[in-house]
């Protein structure tokens, strides 16, 4: 007689049990590594944009440096962005609430959101832009998915100067800052970073997250 081979019931069910159980505890892991990979190429992308837009417009307009009283936001986005659309209430685009990176804190509403100078590319980012200062003409809030999750403060939600010579950084980290000694530098961004865990506008982490390749390690 020849004897079969298989499996019983019960070793099917502790099977499909173990499986279940490493599945609960990997997939989580998973989700958030996609989604992290998602927002890193999507912030990357978009200062990627904004960078040579700025480049572009110093070269057009034969300039060298960049100034807040003669920057016309509405144009420049016209001439170096692809817009699908305008908005007219902060809701309407980004998130009722944001929560901060250290804590689960909410901010309530967008500090800088003027329906003047808030647009939407076609790859869902929603970004506000406006005239700022001399020293930083310009200043950019972005949220890279628009209204969707995770709406949090150097997650998907980011703010930005743009200085007189066009280039994009953290607020704080000057042109001069860059140029200067390494370890001011690093201070320089440290400072800002730490504060990314209680600034309700957005910044403080992108200055730290741009030098570390655009990949969260926070």
């Amino acid at each position: 007689m020849i004897k079969k081979l298989g499996f019983t019931l019960a070793e099917v069910l502790i099977t499909i049990g173990i499986i279940g159980v490493i599945a609960a505890v990997t997939l989580p892991a998973l989700n958030s590594n996609v989604s992290n990979a998602a927002l890193e190429k999507q912030t990357q992308k978009f200062y990627t944009q904004l960078s040579r837009a700025f480049d572009l417009y110093k070269v057009d307009n034969e300039i060298d440096s960049i100034t807040a009283m003669d920057f016309d936001a509405s144009a420049f986005v016209k001439k170096y962005f692809n817009i699908i659309g305008k908005c007219e209430n902060a809701d309407d685009c980004y998130a009722p609430q944001y929560t901060y990176m250290g804590s689960n804190e909410l901010i309530r509403g967008i500090q800088w959101f003027n329906k003047n100078s808030t647009y939407v590319l076609a790859d869902g980012t929603v970004f506000t832009i406006e005239n700022y200062t001399e020293s930083t003409p310009v200043n950019v809030t972005f949220d890279v998915n628009g209204k969707k999750g995770p709406n949090k403060v150097g997650r998907d939600l980011w703010s930005v100067s743009v200085y007189y010579d066009g280039s994009v950084d953290e607020g704080g980290i000057t042109p001069e800052i860059r140029k200067g000694y390494s370890d001011t530098l690093k201070q320089a961004v440290a400072s800002e970073f730490e504060g990314c865990k209680t600034n309700s506008y957005g910044g403080g982490c992108f200055g730290h997250f741009m030098r570390n390749n655009f990949k969260f390690d926070y």
